[in-house]
């Protein structure tokens, strides 16, 4: 758009506007040089530091501590709700998720709101691990699951991404150009054939994180018919609360004729 200046700011509009969205509380230098939003940059450094301090840690302490285990979760040990996003096993995983993360993320982030945007990322990670973890109690195989890796979330966030732009093109593995829509479901139907290449139906229940962490952004996205029922029983109350503070006024006709005098002579 054309420059131009907000008042008293000393900053460009267009520049007030981003930082408006980005909104304070987290520091600049995660933007990276203002390459990226602060949010994103949280991410992004948390992954990075927590992934080589697993890859040093020759024992394999540091993952064991932050791997989803639904057992650990049922044990009290709740930093495993959203700890086990930010580690990755080996460096080509790390690459190809932070490769993701910065193209959609950025996207997501301007959209949602950087807040927002930390708020599913670390809302569909507690939803998959609460989801196994009850999965986990109905089938005592899966409270033995140890994982690690950002690969739910990363799903669940290009289903949102997908869902939210459904005509917008992307190109799978960066030759192939499809829609958003169609990412979205192929995101699902890949997650499932995984699991059952891996051995069926137990393979299936085996990437569990994986699916639960798909629903929720589902769910959010499109809200599967629960969306409009909760806007329109929203809309309701509002006009009965409208109605009940107006109960005391009253209608006056344009001529006045019903309006109490209001000289004297």
């Amino acid at each position: 758009g054309a420059p131009g200046r907000t008042v008293g700011s000393g900053l460009p509009a267009a520049r007030g506007a981003d930082v408006a969205r980005r909104g304070p509380g987290l520091p600049r230098f995660l933007t990276f040089g203002d390459r990226v939003p602060a949010s994103l940059g949280l991410v992004l450094a948390l992954m990075l530091v927590m992934s080589i301090w697993g890859w040093l840690d020759r024992t394999r302490t540091f993952d064991a501590l932050a791997a989803l285990w639904p057992e650990g979760v049922l044990h009290g040990q709740v930093w495993r709700l959203v700890s086990w996003p930010f580690i990755e096993q080996d460096p080509l995983d790390l690459a190809f998720v932070g490769i993701i993360l910065y193209g959609l993320g950025q996207q997501l982030a301007f959209a949602w709101s950087e807040r927002r945007f930390l708020s599913r990322f670390f809302g569909y990670a507690a939803f998959a691990t609460v989801g196994t973890t009850i999965v986990g109690v109905l089938w005592p195989p899966l409270l033995d699951l140890r994982h690690v890796g950002a690969w739910p979330v990363v799903n669940a966030l290009i289903v949102s991404w997908g869902l939210l732009y459904p005509d917008r093109q992307v190109n799978l593995f960066f030759v192939l150009p499809i829609s958003g829509r169609i990412a979205a479901w192929l995101v699902l139907g890949g997650t499932v054939l995984y699991g059952v290449a891996r051995g069926g139906l137990v393979g299936i229940v085996a990437y569990a994180p994986h699916l639960f962490a798909i629903a929720a952004a589902w769910v959010l996205s499109t809200g599967f018919g629960i969306r409009r029922p909760w806007r329109d029983a929203r809309a309701w109350l509002a006009e009965q609360s409208a109605r009940r503070r107006a109960r005391h006024l009253k209608v006056v006709k344009r001529d006045g004729e019903d309006d109490r005098p209001r000289w004297l002579n």
